[in-house]
């Protein structure tokens, strides 16, 4: 039995950022991260000719002075993967991904983590997950990680789960066979 909730509101969420996605076509910040919206059906499926593209949570350490940090994936596609690991082979194309943050609490203030604490402990689950939306490429590694939103880092922002965001903060070329 999957024990992890699904939401209407986070599927409905996922939606729209997939028709954002299309509309924008590959939007990108200045800094070139890739915000939210997800990866492929069946992970460790391979696409047309073999071909695959690699996502990974785990790969070597996010960048903590651009306030980029791990993340956990929860569900691809709507389905929880069956073992939780650092590397998941995908077929190319665009997957929808649920994310949680794991921003290590020492890089925040006392009133920030109590703040957290709290909106996490809601029974709506809505503190622990965000959708990413992402184009899963052939032959390419995409690191997914979350982005702490400094100027969301306020008890309203914090209430509003808007004090971070699931993001792709790395791509680089590596075959996938």
């Amino acid at each position: 039995m999957n024990a992890m909730p699904r939401s209407p509101a986070l599927f409905a969420l996922a939606a729209a950022l997939l028709i954002v996605a299309h509309a924008q076509a590959q939007p990108r910040t200045r800094s070139g991260i890739i915000p939210a919206i997800a990866p492929a059906a069946v992970p460790d499926t391979l696409g047309p000719n073999d071909s695959c593209g690699l996502l990974s949570t785990e790969s070597g350490p996010t960048p903590e002075r651009m306030d980029l940090y791990p993340a956990t994936i929860t569900q691809i596609n709507g389905e929880r993967p069956r073992m939780a690991r650092p590397l998941y082979r995908m077929e190319p194309g665009k997957h929808v991904l649920v994310v949680a943050e794991r921003i290590p609490r020492s890089h925040l203030g006392t009133a920030d983590q109590a703040q957290i604490a709290k909106m996490q402990r809601r029974k709506d689950f809505s503190g622990f997950f965000k959708p990413l939306v992402i184009e899963v490429r052939a032959d390419t590694l995409q690191r997914v990680g979350v982005r702490l939103v400094r100027e969301r880092l306020n008890a309203a922002g914090i209430r509003e789960n808007a004090y971070w965001e699931p993001v792709v903060w790395e791509e680089v070329p590596r075959e996938c066979r």
